[in-house]
Parts: C-alpha cells; sequence; structure tokens
C-alpha cells in the first residue's frame, strides 16, 4: 500500500513540477531533464509515469483542463440570471489574466502545439467544446438572444463567445501594460445582450 501511495505522490510531484516549468517557460523551452532536475527525480522516472515529453505535457494539459471546467462551472453555478452569468465569466478571465496568468499562458501553448500534434488537438477539440457546451447549456439557454444573432444556433453564439474571451485575453496577454487594455472583455457581455 506504501509503495502505492508513493507511486501516486512520485507521480504528482512530477506533474505539478512539469505544470509549474511549462507554465512559466514553455512547452518548446523545457526539456525532460530540466522537468526532472526541478522535481528531484531521475529521467528515467519521467519516462516510467510518461514515456516522452508530449505524453507528460497531455498529461498536465488534462489537470489544466480539468482544472478550467471546474472553475468556470463554479463560476457560472455561483450566480442565477444569464447577464450575471455572462459578467461572471468576463470576470473569470479578468481573474486569470491577473491573479493565475499561469494557466493561461498553458492554455495558450498547448492551443499551438495543438496546430502540430493530432495528440494535443484532440484535447484541445474537446476542451472547447466542453466549455462551449458549459456556456450554452448555463448561459444561453436561459437567454434572449440579441436580434442581430438570433439566426445562429446557441451553440454557434457560445463559441463565438468562448472565442472573444480567449482571444482577448491572448490580447491582454501581450498588451498587459496598457490602462485600456482590459475593455474589449467587458465589451463581450454588453455585445451579447
Amino acid at each position: 500500500m506504501d509503495g502505492k501511495a508513493e507511486k501516486v505522490n512520485q507521480s504528482e510531484k512530477i506533474l505539478q513540477t512539469a505544470f509549474q516549468c511549462l507554465s512559466t517557460r514553455g512547452y518548446a523551452n523545457v526539456s525532460m531533464r530540466d522537468i526532472a532536475d526541478q522535481a528531484g527525480v531521475v529521467l528515467s522516472q519521467l519516462n516510467y509515469y510518461y514515456k516522452n515529453k508530449e505524453g507528460l505535457f497531455t498529461e498536465v494539459v488534462k489537470m489544466m483542463m480539468q482544472q478550467y471546467l471546474h472553475e468556470v462551472e463554479d463560476k457560472l453555478k455561483s450566480v442565477a440570471n444569464t447577464k450575471e452569468k455572462i459578467s461572471s465569466l468576463v470576470k473569470y478571465f479578468c481573474e486569470l489574466i491577473r491573479k493565475n496568468p499561469e494557466l493561461l499562458k498553458l492554455f495558450i501553448d498547448f492551443t499551438a502545439q495543438s496546430l502540430w500534434l493530432p495528440s494535443f488537438r484532440s484535447h484541445l477539440k474537446n476542451l472547447f467544446d466542453d466549455l462551449s457546451e458549459m456556456i450554452e447549456k448555463s448561459v444561453l439557454a436561459e437567454m434572449t438572444i440579441n436580434k442581430n444573432l438570433s439566426e445562429y444556433s446557441s451553440k454557434s453564439v457560445a463559441k463565438l463567445l468562448l472565442g472573444a474571451l480567449y482571444g482577448i485575453s491572448v490580447q491582454i496577454m501581450l498588451d498587459s501594460d496598457e490602462d485600456n487594455a482590459f475593455e474589449p472583455l467587458n465589451l463581450v457581455g454588453m455585445i451579447l445582450n
């Protein structure tokens, strides 16, 4: 029993270290050896648990995806009406940028890697699908859509909302020095209402 718990703890330690390394330096700038050194384990342990860098990054991304889904779901459940739900999504992305930029950076890096690695692509597609579906069911199901958007499906509007929040967040990460960098996020909710 202790051996199994030790393996879980070792694996979890490696995952947490990999998350820190990847979110602060990016996939292209981190080697398996860097992660092993930072975690205080031998390189062969990383290979034992995750086979290669892609396998390790995939597990880190799965962990990240669960965190995103859980946080977004909590935000949406914390308020009752549609306007407040859209506002809570906007606030979530603002808080993410301000308080947990590493998670957003990892998401951005994962998006870039997904363009080249098919195994990442399927995970990212699932994450975007899950987030869009959550927005569609929790936000748009009760909402009267702006007349300019009424000819589109709620699924398309949910993807628009998610894409706008994500895309603007990337721009803010690039322009964070500007005084009005967060203004476009606030416009997202106004456009839909």
